[in-house]
């Protein structure tokens, strides 16, 4: 179909997405849309422009002085509600049909419409996706759903090492697999590759499960009149199960180095400070070599300066007062959130694609009978219940560690639930509070533009494929993982770090952080995670797809 045959572009419609830096006033908005681009920006937008502008468009053909004036939203279809969000997506779209498209394309016709055939379908599929997620309930996906398959992973990993710590064998770890695939098994990753026959077959069985999942989403994505080009179809297909699902999800982001490297990046991304080790540096040349003695040193020397009683009430007054004021501020800031949280909008009820009016007879008739269903329980979840709080117990072991603090926190979550006033009961005023702090600093729109453009130059720098990473020796593994180890330890402050361990030594920390570290060891469980997360995510976006993979 060519591009003059297809309806006219999509007006941009009003952002529905709200962020916490977009303003009401209609001035600030105009001011806004006039704002100049960054440098980053401005060169961004050119490369888009020269990739995928370049060709005329409905209108008739531009000149390149009429493209490099008028705006990127005029020459290009809308990809979302967001124009920050569509400039990092074109970005990434430009790269890739420059990189892997255009090469050969251009060698084989000299269509011009192709790639203004292929922005349609991407734009096409883009809102389509984008109109699915505001039906799914990204605070229960984030909070509950997706921490509870970690803790079921958590749990597989650790019965199968136990079960398998009797076996000093070469075939240890062939029987822990087994015994995780017994524990969660799954046909795509069947059966366990405990030798090369194993392995050729458990690797063509996930290869059908990513064609068998492909060819599920694109009828419901791509444009009814696309559906019918049997060589779109093929091409689109390959790409998205062979290149993207089967090699880049399931076979590049299983690693576990990729997976300790990338904990590291966000270490240092969240807390860059703690991460540099504090050393004394000597001020003066006769200090450094040690010939003359610092005033630290003096003072610490002199058996008379932190001694006496005088100095004993000093230091405890001055500690009370800091206590004081740390109380102190930790009631305002509570009193004052509680006050806040009772002009907060209760939390939204999500009604998911299932419950269709043919169906809500049958589903009033269910929950009269038996209940309510599992979906109505899962959207009135209280976030204090939510399964992300034992995610967070089991990574950090904390009931092992210190069941005191462990039993302390349930009987306040169950105070909080059950007990007078139900603080954090649905749409509590605690709950709420916690479900507009989650929107605001994890659900936030306006953090996803810096994302995809971490992404796009950690993959594309300078607008090229990086390189394809060498696949580290064991030596450089054990490495990644102690980096990895040694950076979660130095982001931990020191009181609470001492306390956690027992102790002071931090080669005992950094090991103990490695053991832990060991939950992604190994790459064949890591894929059984990571087939739970797409499927969960996949059949919240697609629920016309539950039941076939459910039975898959």
């Amino acid at each position: 179909m060519a591009q003059g045959e297809r309806p006219a572009r999509h007006i941009r419609q009003p952002s529905r997405i709200t962020t916490s830096a977009i303003a009401t006033s209609s001035n600030d908005s105009k001011q806004r849309a006039v704002k100049p681009p960054s440098p980053r920006d401005a060169a961004t937008i050119l490369f888009i422009k020269r990739v995928l502008c370049s060709k005329p468009t409905e209108s008739g053909p531009l000149t390149e002085d009429e493209i490099s004036e008028r705006p990127l939203e005029e020459l290009l279809p809308p990809l979302t509600s967001s124009n920050e969000i569509d400039l990092q997506l074109y970005a990434i779209i430009s790269v890739i049909l420059s990189q892997f498209v255009q090469i050969w394309y251009r060698r084989i016709t000299p269509d011009s419409d192709f790639v203004g055939e292929v922005v349609q379908i991407i734009a096409h599929c883009t809102r389509g996706l984008e109109e699915r997620l505001r039906h799914v309930d990204l605070e229960v996906l984030l909070l509950d759903e997706l921490p509870k398959l970690f803790c079921t992973h958590h749990d597989a990993v650790q019965i199968a090492r136990d079960a398998g710590r009797a076996r000093y064998t070469s075939s240890a770890e062939s029987h822990v697999r087994s015994i995780y695939h017994a524990l969660r098994p799954h046909n795509a990753l069947s059966p366990p590759p405990v030798d090369e026959a194993t392995s050729l077959v458990q690797d063509e069985n996930e290869v059908d499960w990513s064609q068998l999942l492909v060819s599920g989403i694109m009828p419901l994505l791509l444009p009814p009149e696309d559906l019918s080009n049997p060589c779109l179809d093929v091409l689109v297909s390959e790409v998205f199960s062979e290149m993207i699902v089967h090699k880049a999800v399931l076979g590049k982001v299983s690693e576990p180095w990729l997976l300790w490297e990338s904990v590291t990046k966000v270490v240092h991304i969240v807390r860059p400070r703690l991460l540099k080790e504090s050393s004394f540096t000597p001020t003066s040349r006769l200090e450094q070599f040690g010939l003359l003695a610092s005033a630290d040193s003096t003072r610490h020397d002199d058996p008379g300066a932190r001694t006496g009683t005088v100095n004993t009430a000093t230091f405890a007054f001055w500690s009370s007062l800091q206590y004081a004021l740390v109380v102190w501020t930790l009631l305002r800031a509570f009193v004052i959130a509680i006050l806040h949280a009772s002009s907060i909008q209760p939390r939204p009820k999500r009604v998911s694609r299932e419950t269709e009016a043919s169906d809500k007879t049958q589903i009033m008739a269910d929950e009269l009978a038996d209940g309510p269903t599992k979906n109505a329980i899962a959207e009135e979840r209280p976030i204090v219940s939510m399964r992300m709080w034992s995610c967070v117990e089991r990574l950090t072991s904390l009931r092992h560690r210190m069941p005191w603090l462990t039993g302390s926190l349930s009987l306040l979550q169950w105070l909080s639930l059950h007990g007078p006033g139900q603080m954090c009961r649905t749409n509590g005023a605690l709950d709420r509070l916690l479900s507009a702090q989650v929107h605001d600093r994890l659900l936030n729109p306006a953090l996803l533009p810096p994302i995809l453009h971490a992404i796009r130059v950690a993959v594309f720098p300078d607008n090229v494929l990086a390189p394809p990473r060498v696949q580290p020796t064991n030596a450089e593994v054990d490495e990644i993982k102690h980096e990895c180890a040694r950076r979660i330890v130095g982001a931990i402050p020191e009181p609470v770090r001492t306390y956690y361990f027992g102790t002071t030594e931090i080669e005992i920390m950094e090991k103990d952080v490695e053991n832990k570290l060991d939950i992604f060891g190994d790459e064949y469980m890591n894929k059984h995670l990571i087939v739970a997360a797409v499927e969960l995510i996949v059949v919240r976006l697609f629920p016309e797809l539950a039941t076939p993979m459910s039975t898959a």
